[in-house]
């Protein structure tokens, strides 16, 4: 009897041991991808447009992926994160979205230096970037596009685009359209603003 219990106990004690070694990484990351497509045939090159800042809202200043679990409820993913700060993602996405929208000959991040500030530059408030419980993704910004430093014009975007498949990735690239769509509003607003005299910019 006691030598069996010896031996449970070296059995035990082995198999505490083998739990102790490594466990595989289950981790699961993330990117944002811009939209495939060419530039718009029927608008004139920019040289060069700015992007940035690009500011996202504190609940989003994370590597987990965030998602609505229901009202005024938010969700982290526990093995699903970004492969990049989100901010990072987004203003790159954003301006290879727009380098075809605009379309621009070159895009530049930023901050930039007075002496290389482009002709155009576009600044973001991103209000809202998650998906909703049944993965649809939403994002809401405010955006100020400038000419020359100076406030060319105003707008805000929402858009909301579901996703293909239930999987988280589905969402995600849902989000990458999401950016599609409000590189799209600011190159319409762009395009308006060609030969309009720059105007105040609202106090916010």
């Amino acid at each position: 009897m006691r030598r069996a219990a010896v031996l449970g106990a070296l059995l035990a004690l082995v198999a505490g041991c083998l739990s102790l070694g490594p466990r595989p990484d289950r981790t699961r990351y993330y990117i944002l991808e811009p939209e495939a497509g060419s530039a718009s045939p029927t608008r004139p090159a920019v040289p060069v447009l700015g992007v940035g800042p690009v500011r996202l809202p504190a609940y989003l200043d994370r590597r987990e992926i965030v998602t609505r679990a229901g009202p005024a409820r938010l969700e982290l993913t526990t093995i699903d994160r970004w492969a990049a700060p989100l901010d990072v993602l987004f203003t790159s996405v954003l301006g290879e979205d727009l380098r075809a929208a605009a379309p621009a000959r070159e895009v530049l991040a930023w901050p930039w230096t007075a002496s290389a500030a482009p002709e155009w530059s576009v600044s973001v408030d991103v209000l809202r970037f998650d998906g909703e419980p049944d993965g649809t993704a939403v994002l809401e910004a405010r955006w100020i596009l400038r000419r020359h430093g100076a406030l060319a014009h105003q707008g805000v975007t929402i858009a909301r685009e579901r996703r293909t498949a239930p999987e988280l990735a589905a969402t995600v690239v849902a989000l990458s359209r999401a950016i599609g769509a409000l590189s799209r509003d600011i190159a319409a607003a762009m395009e308006a603003s060609q030969g309009e005299a720059p105007r105040p910019e609202a106090s916010r």
